[in-house]
């Protein structure tokens, strides 16, 4: 179990739309664990949350905070919010081209 296993996930969601889809609709940290252990990645629910933290990852529920609501109505185009309805999906900052 490693920091560097969930790094290693969260890079090959980048590369692969599947597995960006199935980190969207996860409902907490859990169904991350169980979608990275399908996959071949180890690590604990701890190394989870600290590399989100220090990576600005979050789960976020429905409803956009108000910085992300000024973002998506400013057009201001850095700011991807996801929805579903699950009580909470993994949410990625879009990277600045």
């Amino acid at each position: 179990m490693s920091r560097e296993s969930v790094i290693k996930l969260i890079e090959s969601a980048e590369n692969d739309q599947n597995l960006l889809k199935q980190l969207y609709s996860a409902q907490g940290p859990e169904s991350i664990l169980a979608i990275a252990s399908t996959r071949g990645y180890k690590f604990s629910e701890e190394e989870l949350l600290s590399v989100m933290q220090e990576r600005q990852l979050s789960f976020s529920t429905d409803v956009l905070s108000g910085e992300e609501l000024e973002a998506i109505a400013g057009g201001k185009g850095d700011v991807k919010a996801t929805y579903n309805d699950a009580s909470k999906t993994l949410y990625f900052p879009q990277k600045k081209k």
